[in-house]
């Protein structure tokens, strides 16, 4: 079997090993990036450069074509995800199986925030923010005049983003002699806020909302014929995480994976305030991080969806455990 990871996260490394040592026979993975010391490199078999500067609607077709040249059996996609499952039906031409939920019409709703929380409202309002979308500087300042009140702090990031790369926290706090110590990092004022979206077209529009301050989980999923498995994690800091079944971010996750019926992994983010658990966003496909899960419980959700993808899934039960603290270790890889 020829698996092909596409350009993904570094962590991506851990993924692949974790599909070998799901797999009864030897599998071959090929993988690919705009970045040829990328740390997954060391875990395939053969790597291949990719195009850059073409839109996704052209990298997909590079996908198609990668598939059927290369004779792909699995494609785990995350580069163009969408673009690309708006390809699934000729990738399957190809004889290639799509290594995530093949909905157009999800995955295009979750790639946009407000879209989501709009999809979400009904099925678990209590985990949806006070949220505003802007289309304009205008609409911006409107936005953030009404949440400054009632909330401590305000973020904002474009509605379709990655990596949170265009995600910042609004905070008079680091103005004046308060900042000269303070690293801001993704900390601004609202003048510099103002001035940097005064260039700005908004042609992506922006999410504005309150800043969370409590814990950030990430919920590793995947429905299964053995039902849904659902791994919530939290950071600790830089170097730990922890795996902790909490009833009540477990029952969301629930009521969201019961309403999207999507049969590949998943990632759901929720942000606490207080004891309150918000929604940040849904992802349809794994996570960064998601090793760490995987660790934690000894529970492989690659290999798992992958026996699913094949139609041979295997059962599983969650560990006897409520919490289990798990590090984040990463080695030095020469390339």
């Amino acid at each position: 079997m020829t698996i092909w990871f596409n350009h993904w996260f570094s962590t991506a490394y851990h993924l692949i090993n974790m599909i070998r040592e799901g797999e009864a026979e030897p599998c071959k993975v090929i993988g690919s990036g705009t970045n040829d010391v990328s740390v997954f490199r060391t875990a395939c078999d053969e790597w291949y450069a990719e195009p850059t500067g073409i839109s996704d609607e052209d990298y997909a077709q590079f996908c198609v074509d990668f598939c059927k040249e290369h004779k792909i059996d699995v494609f785990v996609p995350r580069r163009g995800l969408v673009a690309i499952i708006r390809r699934a039906a000729d990738l399957e031409a190809t004889g290639t199986k799509l290594f995530a939920d093949t909905r157009a019409d999800i995955a295009e709703q979750l790639d946009d925030k407000i879209l989501t929380y709009e999809m979400m409202r009904d099925i678990c309002p209590e985990q949806i923010p006070p949220v505003y979308k802007a289309c304009s500087l205008e609409e911006f300042k409107a936005a953030y005049e009404a949440l400054k009140n009632d909330w401590d702090r305000v973020c904002y990031k474009l509605v379709i983003d990655e990596g949170a790369r265009s995600f910042r926290i609004i905070d008079p706090k680091i103005e004046g002699i308060s900042g000269l110590y303070n690293k801001p990092g993704f900390k601004v004022t609202y003048s510099t806020a103002c001035a940097v979206l005064s260039e700005y077209d908004f042609s992506i529009p922006m999410l504005v909302m309150p800043y969370l301050s409590g814990k950030e989980y990430s919920c590793d999923c995947l429905a299964t014929d053995s039902g849904n498995l659902i791994i919530p994690r939290y950071k600790t800091g830089k170097r730990y995480s922890i795996v902790k079944f909490e009833p009540e971010i477990m029952a969301a996750c629930e009521k969201i994976m019961d309403r999207l019926q999507l049969k590949m992994p998943m990632n759901i983010q929720f942000k606490c305030e207080g004891d309150t658990p918000y929604l940040l966003e849904i992802n349809p496909r794994m996570s960064g991080g998601l090793q760490l899960s995987c660790k934690a419980t000894g529970l492989n959700l690659p290999a798992l969806a992958m026996a699913q993808l094949l139609d041979r899934p295997v059962e599983w039960t969650y560990p006897d455990i409520d919490e289990q603290r798990v590090a984040h270790i990463e080695s030095p890889i020469c390339l």
